[in-house]
């Protein structure tokens, strides 16, 4: 009885209302009790959570200003919350987006998490319309169309073949259409509506004296498109002069090599299997942490590389040609007569990484400043051409097309190593590879003087674009 009356001396104020109240009446009274602390705990979460959301908001609105909100990606739970009568206590937050994570709560958590969505995403679109009308407002009128066709010429007063491109992106259409009788997984049909639609309208920027600069268009990056493939090999071909423009600047001993790397062609079932080969006898090349007698020489000479892989298809022996484009950064020293790897090591070093029984051709020069421009041309092709085949036989060009479409699936073809790799990341220039790349390459408009803007469409009709 001691212990027991102890214990209970010590309970919560719950046991005093107990021994003060009839015995019928405390079951209700505990109840009420009950429910007194529940609506206290519910209060006291609701509060903690609403001065977070507060607080979140805070940072959105006034910390980051006009840029990009912390709310731009929150996630709808709204039908699933309720279903299964859960509230929103935690928010979680990630890059550039909030999220919720759902846990036990309440319905009155539920109905404040709802309303902030509404008003998140109200502010959302208010900002995004403000941004748009302030970007249409900002440019300059369109002027009236002329009906001439388009004359885009580069900084070096080179034409740009935009209606060649056109054509042969039309051309790659139809192959695809053909394919998807035999194979309907080898393109989606999204993908081919992008391809379809890929440079159909070029905007220009114009300025008083009639240059122009490409200020907006749409491009579909199917991996085989040939107006893509010219826009990605432009782009690489700017980033690797820039890089070694500035390796150059940085550091006048650095020397260079271009070294084309290749092996005996294929069938097209062989290609995934001999691009793997390859690419894996290059690595033990250059890393420098796998010890393979053959390359150790050269790598004690290496501070890095650009690597490109290209595959050419011979329609005589209907057989691939999968090789390697290199520029390799050396020491000075490379030249010295100790240091030098000849062609015909260079022919039996490749050929012990590759594991063959035979001679492998390549082509070694040293790239003199006056061949850099030539060297790096020669690197920027992009590695599956169609440009080559879209006029051979139409089932052969069909079966070439889903071969490569395969080969390119969720595979690089460009590889930047060692200085190269340091000097891109601290250029922060993009990765050419990605779905998200620039191929507009507009740059900074501000320092463009123009006065008006100008839309040419492609004409199938007449096959080139025309100012309308």
């Amino acid at each position: 009885m001691t212990a027991r009356k102890v214990k209970r001396g010590g309970n919560s104020q719950k046991d005093n209302f107990n021994q003060n109240v009839p015995k019928k009446a405390r079951s209700v009274l505990n109840k009420e009790f009950e429910k007194k602390i529940m609506c206290n705990d519910m209060l006291a979460k609701f509060v903690i959570d609403f001065l977070c959301i507060i607080l979140f908001f805070s940072m959105d609105f006034l910390l980051l200003d006009n840029k990009k909100p912390l709310f731009c990606d929150i996630i709808k739970l709204q039908d699933k919350i309720k279903k299964q009568n859960r509230g929103v206590l935690y928010m979680l937050f990630s890059k550039n987006s909030l999220k919720h994570t759902a846990t036990k709560s309440n319905t009155l958590n539920l109905h404040v998490v709802n309303k902030l969505e509404q008003v998140a995403q109200q502010v959302i679109h208010k900002k995004a319309v403000a941004k748009a009308v302030a970007k249409r407002e900002a440019e300059p009128p369109v002027q009236q169309p002329t009906g001439e066709k388009l004359a885009d010429y580069s900084t070096t007063g080179k034409k740009r073949k935009w209606d060649l491109h056109k054509q042969n992106n039309l051309k790659l259409l139809e192959l695809y259409k053909q394919a998807i009788k035999i194979n309907p997984n080898v393109i989606s049909p999204k993908r081919l509506q992008d391809l379809a639609d890929c440079a159909n309208q070029l905007e220009y920027l114009q300025d008083a004296e009639g240059n122009k600069k490409l200020y907006k268009t749409y491009f579909c990056r199917v991996r085989l498109c040939p107006m893509c493939q010219w826009r990605r090999s432009l782009k690489l071909f700017s980033q690797v002069s820039k890089i070694t423009d500035y390796i150059n600047n940085q550091n006048n001993q650095v020397r260079y090599l271009f070294i084309t790397l290749t092996q005996k062609n294929c069938s097209g079932s062989e290609l995934m299997q001999e691009i793997n080969k390859i690419n894996k006898s290059f690595s033990l090349l250059v890393d420098k942490t796998k010890r393979v007698q053959p390359a150790s020489k050269f790598k004690k000479m290496l501070l890095g590389y650009i690597k490109s892989t290209e595959v050419t298809y011979n329609p005589k022996t209907k057989t691939y040609h999968p090789h390697l484009h290199c520029i390799f950064a050396v020491q000075g020293e490379y030249f010295n007569k100790e240091n030098y790897i000849n062609k015909n090591s260079w022919r039996a070093i490749w050929a012990d990484l590759l594991k063959v029984d035979y001679l492998p051709q390549i082509n070694v020069q040293a790239i003199k400043p006056a061949r850099q421009q030539k060297a790096v041309a020669e690197l920027a092709k992009y590695p599956a051409k169609v440009s080559s085949i879209l006029n051979l036989p139409q089932m052969q060009a069909v079966q070439v097309v889903m071969d490569l479409t395969t080969l390119c699936y969720k595979r690089r073809f460009v590889a930047f190593g060692g200085i190269f790799k340091k000097t891109k990341a601290l250029l922060k220039l993009q990765d050419i590879e990605a779905e998200n790349v620039d191929l507009v390459g507009a740059g900074n408009i501000k320092e463009f003087n123009y006065v008006a803007r100008a839309i040419y469409k492609y004409n199938v009709k007449f096959g080139c674009y025309i100012s309308s």
